[in-house]
């Protein structure tokens, strides 16, 4: 882990079990860059039009609601991961296949 990040926003106490929420930002050669935040279970506020589904079924990067969860969010927070050859303590290029379901993740939603 290179950088990690956290921003708090708003209180979340036992027996509350937020809802996480992780983003693939950027995918590098030998890195990949996060964004994340937790949100109440039952947010205090819905966003305009939003169904609560919405935080269970999740949002392709580029949507439009994803500009709200910043002021939904109880904590957001970002992380940045560089994958490193044991032997040598070098980056290395991320695994092929791992890469890409990361792309698919970073992708825009079809229209």
């Amino acid at each position: 882990m290179v950088t990690n990040q956290c921003t708090f926003h708003a209180p979340v106490s036992f027996p509350q079990v937020p809802v996480a929420a992780l983003a693939v930002e950027k995918v590098g050669h030998s890195s990949v860059h996060y964004r994340l935040a937790l949100f109440p279970p039952k947010p205090a506020q819905e966003p305009p039009t939003a169904d609560h589904r919405d935080l269970n079924d999740g949002f392709f990067f580029g949507h439009p609601k994803l500009a709200q969860f910043d002021t939904l969010a109880c904590t957001t927070g970002s992380s940045v991961h560089v994958f490193v050859n044991p032997a040598t303590s070098k980056p290395t290029d991320l695994p092929e296949e791992f890469r890409r379901g990361l792309l698919r993740l970073r992708r825009l939603a079809p229209v």
